[in-house]
This record gives structure tokens, C-alpha cells and sequence, in this order.
């Protein structure tokens, strides 16, 4: 059996009690890293799990690290209340964690989250100090996130270029990020409910529309918004989320829009179970795109949603004949795949076709197939 070491931001709700981490933890990132300790169990690994857990306190309080009481094989590192210490804090911890492992069981290979400057430089050391391969989780390349500071932005650039040449493997969010190395896709976290009768799905007398996300220019909220005077057709919009956007949301004059405002994940859910279309207005023609692959598309499809996407990084190549694409961030373009989505949702036989379409996708993109695919990378570096 190969024992991996998972280091990620992962939380459990033991560490968000002891540091109240709220402001830090994406549940979309949380879905995602579940997912991949998932699949990495489910191909017979015993998975490690290696987290920051970082704080928005800056009390300069020190945090120790501790092992998870909800999951045993889940370990936090030391960090203080302060940015810059905690970078420091949680590298220091993680190489003694490190040592101790590989004195006590031994590691067969590292993979790690992102080139996040508390998680890229400990899998170097690995592979430095002691020869382990590693494997990059490549996702939302952060020298192209608009949101990011040009200081920061500095640092992650500088890391890329130590990290890629080092790299034995990745997992890649999209197929057309490059990588000098073999790689396995994921595109996102997908939950199996099992089959779903589409006369159990539903229905209202005009469909509610959903679009979650952050309320900034590069997820597509502007976008949006100009759509809807290129469209006529009769449905409810539910905005949620929270961004630069707001104001403007809250201006709309569209008696079709209803600003929900940022939901925790339980209302999230709920509105989610009760949407029938469900939107995705991520840039494609910006930098970041092409580092990306909105996780919240393959949400919707778990939830057997209809979806109207941008063609940002692969989704038309990978998903074209489940969602409504459109191109060329074109608010033009996204009204008619919104009213296209609308005849398919009111339309019986359509509906059911794209239903089967999406089933389709979910099963050939399941926790044991896509643990198939990433033993097979394994095997393929030579860990065995």
C-alpha cells in the first residue's frame, strides 16, 4: 500500500473552532480537497493529510498544531496570527512533521496544493532531503488572479519556476494547462446521489436561474447582467455571492433578478436543490481562464442542474453536449444560451436527452475511475 502525504488548506471543524479560520475556508476548495483524498483512498492508499488551516487573526497569538479528533490521518501545523509568520510557522512545522514521518512509516510520495508559498516549498524539501516524488494539484494559476496583489503575485511567479521543473507528476484542473510532466485531469468534485428520475426533478411554473459565485468582473457577473437586456424570456434570477458587484446587483432594475446575498453552505444548498438552470459566467478570454475550471460546474451536474457555461479553459471540449456554451464572454451569446436552456427545460423529451447526457458524464467521470486513471500516473513515476 503507498502512503501518501495530502499538504493542502484543509479544514475540519475542530481547527475552525480552535482558530476561527471562517474567513479562510472556501467550501468549494473544500469539496475539491475531499474529493482528492477520496480518490486517492479509494485506489488503496493510505492518505496523510498535512493542513495549514490558516487564521485571519493577526493577535500574533501562537496556534499549536495538533492531530484532527474527527479524522486521525489529519494533522495541522503551527502557525501565528500573523500573514508573513504564518508562512514561516507552518514550513517549520511541516519539515519537523515530515522528519517524524519518515522516521516512524515512511512516505512514498507528496502531493500538494497549489504553489501556495506554505505548501510548495515543503514538497521541494521532500523531494530534496529525501528523494520522495511530487505531484502538484495545479489549480486557479495564481500569477493570473486579478485578485491578487503584484507583490504576492512576484512571489508566486519566482515559486513557479523552482516548482515545475521539479515535478514528477500533476493533477491539472483543465487539459490545456502545459506541464513538463505526466498528469491526470480533475476537473472538479462530483457526489454521486445515484440516478435520478427526471419526473422526481422540480418543476416551476417559470424556472429559477442561479448564478453563485464571486461577484467580480473575472467570474462573469458583469456579463451577466448585460444579458438580460438581450433577453425577453420569462424566469426567476437568483444572484448570490459577495464582490465588487454588489451595488450594482442591488441597482438592476430586471424584475427577474433577486439578490440572495452570500448564503453559508446549507442555504447555499438549499437554493441549489431548488434551482432548475444554473450558470457559469467565468471569463474565458482572461489569463486566469486558462489556469481554471470552475468547480461549481460539476456541482451542478452532481445536482443534475441544466448549465449555461462561458467556454472558459476546456468546457466545451470536455463538456460540450451537456451544457449550453457560449463564446467570446458575449452577453449576446449568453442570453440565447439562457433561452435555449429555458426550451430545453420545457420540453419533456430534450430535457430527458440532456439528463442522460449528464448522467453519462458523472459515471465516466466517477471517484473509481478517476482513482484508476491517477494509480496508473502512479505506477507510470515509478511509485508502485
Amino acid at each position: 500500500m503507498r502512503r501518501i502525504l495530502y499538504i493542502a488548506n484543509y479544514y475540519l471543524e475542530d481547527v475552525i473552532e480552535q482558530r476561527q479560520s471562517n474567513a479562510f475556508v472556501s467550501q468549494a476548495g473544500q469539496n475539491k480537497g475531499q474529493y482528492i483524498i477520496d480518490v486517492l483512498r479509494m485506489g488503496g492508499n493510505e492518505v496523510v493529510v498535512w493542513s495549514n488551516a490558516w487564521t485571519s487573526s493577526r493577535s500574533m497569538k501562537v496556534y499549536r498544531g495538533f492531530q484532527s479528533k474527527e479524522d486521525p490521518n489529519v494533522y495541522y501545523a503551527d502557525i501565528i496570527g500573523f500573514p508573513m509568520l504564518n508562512v514561516w510557522a507552518c514550513r517549520h512545522s511541516a519539515k519537523k512533521f515530515l522528519r517524524a514521518q519518515m522516521r516512524e512509516r515512511g512516505l512514498d510520495v507528496i502531493v500538494f496544493y497549489n504553489m501556495r508559498l506554505e505548501n510548495a516549498p515543503v514538497a521541494l524539501y521532500a523531494k530534496k532531503k529525501y528523494g520522495l516524488p511530487i505531484i502538484l494539484q495545479y489549480e486557479d494559476g495564481l500569477t493570473t488572479d486579478a485578485n491578487i496583489g503584484s507583490i504576492k503575485r512576484m512571489f508566486y511567479r519566482r515559486m513557479e519556476r523552482k516548482v515545475l521543473p521539479a515535478l514528477d507528476a500533476a493533477f491539472l484542473v483543465n487539459s490545456k494547462i502545459r506541464v513538463p510532466c505526466p498528469s491526470v485531469v480533475i476537473r472538479g468534485a462530483l457526489r454521486d446521489k445515484g440516478v435520478m428520475q427526471t419526473e422526481d426533478m422540480k418543476k416551476h411554473e417559470i424556472p429559477i436561474v442561479l448564478f453563485a459565485s464571486t461577484l467580480d468582473r473575472q467570474r462573469g457577473i458583469y456579463v451577466l447582467l448585460e444579458s438580460l437586456k438581450w433577453t425577453d424570456a420569462k424566469f426567476e434570477l437568483y444572484i448570490t455571492g459577495k464582490g465588487e458587484a454588489i451595488s450594482e446587483i442591488e441597482a438592476c432594475r430586471d424584475e427577474r433578478v433577486k439578490y440572495l446575498g452570500y448564503l453559508d453552505y446549507d442555504r447555499y444548498q438549499k437554493v441549489l436543490s431548488d434551482a432548475d438552470i444554473c450558470i457559469n459566467a467565468q471569463l474565458a478570454y482572461h489569463e486566469f481562464g486558462n489556469f481554471s475550471f470552475p468547480s461549481k460546474i460539476y456541482e451542478y451536474l452532481s445536482e443534475r442542474k441544466l448549465v449555461v457555461s462561458s467556454d472558459v479553459a476546456d468546457a466545451k471540449e470536455s463538456l460540450g453536449n451537456v451544457l449550453f456554451v457560449y463564446e467570446n464572454d458575449s452577453p449576446i451569446l449568453l442570453a440565447e444560451q439562457m433561452e435555449a436552456a429555458i426550451e430545453c427545460w420545457k420540453d419533456r423529451r430534450a430535457f430527458e436527452i440532456r439528463q442522460y447526457a449528464i448522467e453519462k458524464v458523472l459515471k465516466e467521470n466517477s471517484i473509481d475511475k478517476v482513482a484508476n486513471r491517477v494509480n496508473r500516473m502512479l505506477e507510470s513515476i515509478g511509485v508502485n
